[in-house]
């Protein structure tokens, strides 16, 4: 049995039911974010709902909940389903209203999911992935680009092209050619030694742990704009986000990122960050 929370009640999620007049359902009109749990403690959960309750300010919804009583209802569903591993959903739909897009009058759902998601097979954590680039140009000023909302038709699309050409990641452009992100994580490259952020991709607080992460750790961090062509060159890439953890990236189109295998930064980053996670300091 799985319980979903669902404005404030715990419902078996077979009997969970969405209105069809749903304005997260008609229009995509709704943002959500995730976090993990690791030995019984949600990881950086803070920084995830601060993530969560800005995506709602730019679509203009207004979240029922203070940031501590979602967290509560965080925390009391996780519990409700005896995870001390695992994934966590919050999804904040625009609620149900008339057929037309009026978003008057109109109370926002919430509802938190927790479960298991894993977008990779365990056994390619150390091997690293083979990734595509989309054909679809993300529009960095489009909220659904930007932030973690309902309408998330570009990163299906993106997945599916990545399965038909034998690979399980695509990478995305912008209009002005650089790479912004992945449909499952933050995107990082290693160049001459140092780790460099993709810029322009949306706030993802497991990457931003992922970089302190490394800036403690004694590496140069420095985040700008890359293209396809300054990845291909690049020592190492990875991806980090909340349901993959940290992975490589070790071939794009087909071609090798320098010897096509996870290298020493990248395994030096994932093992700290499982470290990190299943240490003190969370």
């Amino acid at each position: 049995m799985s319980l979903l929370w669902i404005n404030g009640t715990l419902t078996d999620k077979l009997d969970a039911r969405v209105s069809p007049f749903d304005h997260g359902l008609l229009y995509g009109d709704g943002v959500w974010e995730h976090l993990r749990i690791f030995n019984g403690q949600l990881f950086r959960a803070p920084h995830h709902i601060r993530i969560l309750f800005a995506a709602a300010q730019t679509v203009g919804i207004d979240v029922p909940l203070s940031e501590a009583e979602l967290l509560a209802a965080i925390e009391a569903t996780a519990k409700a389903n005896a995870r001390t591993e695992g994934y966590v959903r919050v999804i904040v739909t625009r609620g149900p209203g008339t057929i037309g897009p009026d978003p008057r009058k109109i109370e926002p759902q919430v509802i938190v999911i927790a479960e298991e998601y894993q977008p990779f097979p365990h056994e390619l954590a150390g091997h690293g992935l083979h990734a595509v680039v989309s054909p679809l140009v993300l529009d960095t000023e489009n909220p659904a680009h930007r932030f973690r909302t309902l309408n998330q038709l570009h990163v299906v699309r993106a997945k599916q092209h990545a399965l038909q050409n034998g690979c399980l990641e695509a990478l995305f452009l912008d209009r002005a050619g650089h790479l912004v992100g992945a449909t499952e994580g933050f995107l990082f490259a290693v160049k001459d030694g140092a780790l460099v952020v993709a810029g322009g991709q949306p706030e993802d607080a497991t990457g931003f742990a992922v970089a302190a992460m490394a800036g403690d750790a004694g590496l140069v961090v420095a985040e700008y704009t890359i293209t396809l062509e300054d990845l291909l060159a690049a020592e190492e890439a990875f991806i980090a986000g909340t349901a993959c953890g940290v992975i490589g990236i070790i071939r794009v189109n087909g071609t090798p990122v320098r010897t096509g295998g996870e290298g020493p930064v990248t395994r030096a980053i994932r093992e700290g960050y499982q470290q990190l996670t299943r240490g003190k300091s969370r």
